[in-house]
């Protein structure tokens, strides 16, 4: 919806269909008359046709462009880096002096030759994707480009073009026809099996009052998911996503401010269950099975990740009747926390504690039930029949099998009475109770577990994330005001990445052994606190990896540490090497 936050974004799309596309004035600097359709043609041949995957896997970004454009006259560079522009002047989460610097890498310009006005402006983050897409997402924007030349010449007005840009949108997204805008056929086959984020960015741009300011397709149908009930049958009928969120928009007005977004904390909760997408998969197999467990190395979410599991579960079960939509804005922690139950295991939790046991009571040893049943009995007794689930946190530290013993079968029996074998209690596991469980894979390997107790459960691995851990960073850099740049960012995440990819290599070691996203991400939280420390400004150039800076603490506090307690059997002068080298590549890394 349109925002006054954001209007200077719609302004600068309507400016570049204007002064570009129909002037053929460049809106980045002050020349005229640089788009042409022979120019358009040339770029075409230059990065599309002349596009080897191969090279695009062995070259970064910049470098394949350099060698794309070479020879290249400054017009047909100063064009392509409107289509470059296209791709980055609506999202914040790139710094306004990288977006420039696109531009003057490309052309060669100097700053003082390249307006600021167009950079300095975003609506909000278009996830990774968008970042490691870059090349599809930029030949889009080129074939649009050309598309928009092409119906000028035939007379269509900024408003006409704008529609152009919508309908060939929706195709790619839909594959549905218009009569009136007609997609090209190469356009079609070119694109049509690829994902885009600037198919939801430009309908956006173009059309405030019709779409929302949504990169993430998978964002889209969260709020689909999670709010489709208010939609009648016979309105959701021959719509698309982004039909049924106006629907849905129509209809949540009764709740919210007209105008609002559905990025707004209190409304973003109910449908964004996680500082990234949803593990939908995970969702969907704890509705089928009623019992999961999220496994793999310390510091990969998998805690973080139950419990999103665990709200998506209850909110969306909630939701289900619009009816509960007036309750849960006023009550909605209630609503979920009471039905999340978590239990921490440890060596010493056993089949008594959890099922039933003796126990002293009133100086005579008694049969008492163990915590399962109260669990189980709050979940029978809600009223409104919702999901409880149980969290069950790091199950590699005890022997499952005993700690479990009847409820196996309770579980896959559930509504039964299952009789225990101390004390004779009767434990019936309602169908609304779920279970989550965790485990750390480096304690305790999935290949340990009997097959019996395996296919109780559906077991989905959990490791390092790059996406993730960017996320995270984000988070922590926007919340603790740390100043750290797009590049800061992407230079830890340079470094993890190479530092994972030498654990797995590592004979030692292996994929089970990489350090997880979490650890990474704590390099912000040191830089903020030694930022404050030394009284240091953001000023300071090299911000993390810097001699005895921040990833130097970060390594010797928690990396070095951890890689240690991994190498515990190998001897000393080996674990050193290992550990030297290691430390080697990850700073290296760095520096890409």
């Amino acid at each position: 919806m349109r925002n006054p936050n954001w209007a200077r974004i719609h302004e600068l799309f309507d400016e570049f269909i204007n002064s570009f596309v129909i002037h053929k004035n460049s809106i980045l600097t002050d020349d005229t008359n640089i788009l042409s359709i022979e120019t358009i043609n040339s770029i075409q041949g230059r990065f599309i046709e002349n596009y080897n995957d191969n090279d695009e896997k062995d070259l970064k970004f910049q470098k394949k462009l350099a060698s794309q454009f070479e020879g290249a006259s400054y017009n047909e560079k100063l064009v392509f880096a409107h289509a470059e522009w296209l791709w980055s002047y609506s999202v914040n989460d790139l710094q306004t002096a990288t977006k420039k610097n696109y531009t003057k890498t490309i052309t060669g310009l100097e700053h003082s030759k390249i307006n600021d006005e167009p950079y300095k402006y975003g609506f909000g983050s278009a996830g990774q994707f968008h970042k490691t897409n870059k090349y599809w997402e930029i030949a889009f924007n080129i074939e649009l480009i050309k598309t928009l030349v092409e119906k000028q010449s035939e007379g269509a007005d900024l408003e006409e073009l704008k529609k152009w840009v919508e309908a060939i949108c929706l195709y790619l997204k839909y594959n549905r026809e218009n009569e009136t805008y007609f997609v090209d056929v190469k356009f079609r086959e070119r694109f049509q099996n690829k994902a885009l984020t600037m198919c939801n960015i430009l309908t956006y741009c173009a059309f405030p009052g019709r779409y929302e300011r949504i990169a993430s397709n998978g964002h889209k149908a969260q709020i689909y998911h999670t709010f489709r009930s208010l939609i009648k049958e016979e309105e959701g009928e021959n719509t698309n996503a982004d039909e049924c969120i106006l629907l849905i928009r129509e209809k949540l007005n009764k709740w919210r401010n007209e105008g609002f977004d559905f990025y707004e904390n209190d409304l973003r909760k109910l449908w964004n269950y996680s500082a990234s997408d949803i593990p939908y998969d995970e969702l969907q197999a704890i509705l089928y099975k009623k019992a999961i467990v999220l496994y793999g190395p310390p510091g990969t979410s998998k805690t973080h990740s139950a419990n999103t599991i665990a709200n998506a579960l209850i909110k969306e079960s909630y939701l289900k009747n619009k009816g509960n939509l007036d309750t849960f804005f006023s009550n909605s922690e209630s609503i979920v926390n009471d039905r999340i139950h978590r239990l921490q295991l440890h060596a010493n939790y056993t089949y008594e504690d959890f099922v039933a046991g003796m126990q002293l009571v009133d100086k005579q040893t008694k049969p008492q039930k163990g915590k399962l049943f109260e669990y189980c009995a709050l979940a029978k007794n809600d009223s409104d029949n919702l999901p409880h689930v149980l969290i069950l946190d790091e199950i590699n530290r005890v022997d499952l099998s005993r700690v479990f013993g009847e409820v196996f079968s309770a579980m896959e029996n559930r509504n039964e009475d299952i009789v225990t074998a101390v004390g004779n209690f009767k434990l019936n596991i309602p169908d609304n109770l779920y279970i989550i469980g965790t485990m750390n894979e480096i304690d305790f390997s999935l290949e340990q577990i009997d097959f019996a107790l395996r296919r109780r459960f559906l077991w989905f691995p959990y490791g390092y994330n790059a996406g993730i851990l960017q996320d995270i960073a984000y988070l922590k850099n926007e919340k603790q005001k740390a100043g750290l740049s797009h590049r800061d960012i992407e230079r830890l995440i340079n470094a993890a990445n190479a530092l994972n990819i030498a654990i797995s290599n590592e004979d030692e070691l292996g994929k089970q052994f990489e350090i997880g996203h979490t650890f990474f991400a704590e390099i912000v939280d040191i830089y903020s606190s030694f930022k404050a420390i030394n009284n240091k400004t953001n000023r300071i150039k090299d911000k993390l990896f810097r001699a005895n800076g921040p990833a130097t603490i970060l390594w010797d506090i928690s990396i070095q540490p951890i890689l240690e307690a991994y190498l515990g059997n190998v001897e000393e002068d080996e674990k050193k090497k290992t550990i030297q080298d290691l430390n080697n590549t990850f700073f290296q890394a760095s520096l890409d």
